[in-house]
């Protein structure tokens, strides 16, 4: 009985502790993890003031504000400082309907950034464009539908292919040409 209830216990810790790292977005083991005045020199050439350095699911998780003065929320994968998810403001848009861009212009915007879009929708007032960067990799991307200003951004598969160290500078605005067709939802 004994021998059982140890078996069970053991295999129930395992368990948990996978589940626990399944939800980790970084998986760096903290020796190779760079130092906080690295994270905080990443953030100067951004543009941006930080007020916190933090770690949450196993990523520094940095708050601070942008050279425009809006908020900044940014998981950096510890070993890279490549940007795993990147948050303007509270990641909503506030814009009236006859205010925005037209489907043309995100895809103009998008095509400017080399990014392939398989789909541009809207979600939460802003548009949403879900497709590739340039260097392949999965990419989700929030715009403010008046400006394009980027909302949010998250690479889809960062634990695999993340995004290059200090990618966060997107486009004011779209370029004036529109594209050709773009994707719709």
């Amino acid at each position: 009985m004994r021998k059982y209830l140890m078996t069970a216990t053991l295999v129930a810790g395992f368990g948990a502790a996978g589940a626990a790292m399944a939800g980790d977005d970084c998986r760096v083991p903290k020796a190779e993890w760079q130092p906080q005045e690295a994270v905080q020199a990443m953030a100067g050439r951004q543009g941006w003031t930080l007020r916190s350095i933090a770690t949450d699911d196993g990523c520094y998780e940095v708050r601070g504000s942008d050279a425009r003065g809006r908020d900044v929320k940014a998981k950096l994968d510890p070993a890279t400082l490549a940007i795993v998810k990147l948050k303007y403001g509270d990641g909503e848009c506030r814009v009236p309907m006859a205010d925005w861009q037209p489907r043309e212009a995100v895809q103009a915007m998008a095509n400017g950034q080399g990014w392939t879009a398989r789909r541009i929708k809207t979600d939460d007032g802003c548009y949403e464009i879900e497709g590739q960067d340039a260097q392949g990799r999965e990419i989700e991307v929030k715009l403010d539908p008046a400006t394009l200003d980027v909302v949010e951004m998250e690479y889809e598969d960062h634990a695999t292919r993340p995004a290059p160290a200090g990618l966060a500078q997107m486009p004011a605005s779209a370029p004036a040409e529109p594209a050709a067709k773009p994707a719709t939802e």
